[in-house]
């Protein structure tokens, strides 16, 4: 019997994660374009841009701008966020999960507990991570028509103690306890980019000699033993993944093997799924691809599978369908794991699976929604007029903040403010 490999019939087939079978394989990526209460609660329009995706067919949202302790309220480089570090949170956090469950998506919850080398010092407070590197942005590129005139370096963060390392499982477990609460479906620890959890995985940003240092299974210790910790609270059965870096994409970074042996070591734990996230922060131009497919390009899905073996993998940024769905069938991954495209069109899904690709309303990768997530206001899609306010309601930016926008997309313009930025004189420390 020939086995079916079109787009449709695999990107809709079901999926099984743990104990929860998800009705097909499209993923709505995590993302900070909610804009929930200055309070931290989901508002009408961050349930409204979820129920949308949902109704458009996805078998699986995740949320995401999402916080999972006090320290990275208060840490945060953008605000507000969805707050799941607080009991008092859960019932409005529920109301949101019934709100996507209703369209017959599955929702996840992204467990955040600290920006980590992104975290921003406020209030006497300084960002923690496995070592005391700061981020530098802008040595490899920015994605398409996105600019940082003269680049930016990261303050510093504090090296994480030990008691530090513990504290932030601990807020880990509190958070997934409250997901479990309000009725999601199941958790990802983040440990993507050039946050907490990842800062300790790949030598670049890990430069300690204790037991969180050094070796593969030292460098994934403090992840490995927050997933054991949430699976003793969450139960046997209940989903839990990890959204993990796969490629620092640096001359002096860990590439894809690196990283797929540290999470050889941390499945051990108790993962039921991995979100492969390419690049971080140093290399965003890898990050946020123009390209379809780059990820199995460079091999990464290909790396983690061979050393985790069938745990379900979803694969990042490749909304060309039967490129999605070619990978799938070659064993490389389980899932298509979108965030862009699904601005430009949230009824994506139904598309693909009902066979109607041609009516797809494509991202045309201008990153406009990208320079408004960087700079704190309202994102938008100019593919999309809908996106942004999916609630009727819902605050939009001013004729001046989308001015703002398009300037910062100007290559002209910003190679203007380049020069004078990097002319500028340097602040004295």
């Amino acid at each position: 019997m020939k086995t079916e490999t079109s787009a449709s019939a695999v990107l809709g087939s079901p999926l099984r994660i743990n104990s929860l079978e998800i009705k097909n394989r499209i993923v709505l990526g995590p993302m900070a374009v909610l804009r929930p209460t200055d309070d931290g609660r989901p508002s009408n329009q961050s349930i409204a841009f979820l129920r949308r995706r949902a109704q458009g067919g996805v078998g699986l949202v995740f949320v995401g701008g999402a916080v999972a302790s006090e320290r990275a309220w208060n840490e945060s480089p953008f605000f507000p966020n969805i707050r799941f570090d607080k009991d008092e949170f859960v019932p409005d956090l529920a109301r949101m999960v019934v709100a996507v469950q209703e369209e017959g998506a599955a929702i996840f919850a992204q467990l955040f507990p600290s920006f980590g080398r992104m975290g921003v010092p406020r209030n006497g407070a300084h960002p923690i991570a496995a070592s005391a590197k700061p981020v530098v942005m802008g040595a490899t590129g920015f994605p398409d028509h996105v600019y940082v005139p003269g680049g930016r370096v990261t303050p510093p963060p504090d090296a994480a103690t030990a008691a530090d390392i513990k504290a932030v499982e601990a807020d880990v477990v509190s958070a997934a306890r409250r997901a479990k609460a309000a009725g999601f479906d199941g958790v990802e620890i983040g440990a993507h980019m050039c946050y907490f959890y990842s800062s300790f995985l790949s030598p670049l940003a890990n430069q300690r000699t204790d037991e969180y240092g050094g070796s593969a299974e030292n460098r994934a210790r403090a992840l490995r033993d927050a997933v054991a910790a949430v699976r003793a609270e969450v139960g046997p059965d209940y989903p839990v993944g990890i959204r993990m870096s796969v490629n620092d994409h640096l001359p002096s970074g860990q590439g894809a093997d690196g990283f797929a042996e540290v999470a050889r070591h941390i499945v051990t734990a108790g993962v039921d799924f991995i979100s492969l996230t390419e690049g971080n922060y140093e290399s965003m131009g890898q990050n946020v691809p123009s390209q379809s497919g780059n990820m199995l390009a460079h091999g990464e899905p290909q790396a983690f599978r061979a050393a985790v073996g069938g745990i379900p993998l979803f694969l990042s940024s490749t909304p060309d369908p039967q490129q999605a769905a070619d990978a799938i069938t070659a064993g490389h991954a389980d899932a298509t794991m979108l965030a862009r495209q699904l601005l430009a069109d949230p009824d994506y899904a139904k598309k693909v699976i009902g066979g109607r690709e041609a009516e797809i309303v494509w991202c045309d990768h201008a990153n406009s929604c990208l320079r408004r997530l960087m700079t704190n206001i309202p994102v938008a899609c100019h593919k999309n007029p809908e996106m942004g306010h999916e609630d009727p309601e819902a605050k939009r930016a001013t004729p001046l903040q989308n001015m703002f926008v398009w300037a910062a997309g100007n290559a002209f313009l910003m190679a203007i403010a380049d020069k004078a930025a990097k002319a500028a004189p340097k602040p004295k420390h």
